[in-house]
């Protein structure tokens, strides 16, 4: 019962976005997706990592931000808005991020 109660809580947070926060969420996104993915891939190859184990690890690394941080923002006081903006536009840019990474990984 928990998870459908994270999102429908998501749900209301993302029905009360701005515009001006997504812009920013996607650019944090797009920073995270980017960054995640060469950090990744640097210490698959550090560690000599199989083929399909770096493949795996780059491709876990890139997904986008889990639900469960905004509910986390919203218990402690932070910004939860910023946070359900994140993963929205997370999720928005892992759609075509992450089939781009897979085909670069095959």
């Amino acid at each position: 019962m928990a998870i459908p109660m994270m999102l429908m809580t998501l749900g209301v947070a993302v029905a009360r976005l701005t515009a001006g926060r997504i812009g920013w969420s996607v650019v944090l996104s797009l920073i995270k997706a980017v960054a995640a993915a060469g950090i990744a891939w640097a210490v698959g190859r550090a560690f000599d990592l199989s083929p399909v184990a770096h493949g795996v690890l780059v491709l876990q690394i890139a997904t986008p931000v889990a639900v469960t941080s905004y509910l986390l923002a919203e218990k402690y006081g932070a910004d939860a808005e910023a946070v359900a903006g994140l993963v929205v536009a997370s999720t928005a840019v892992s759609v075509a991020g992450l089939p781009l990474l897979l085909a670069v990984l095959l």
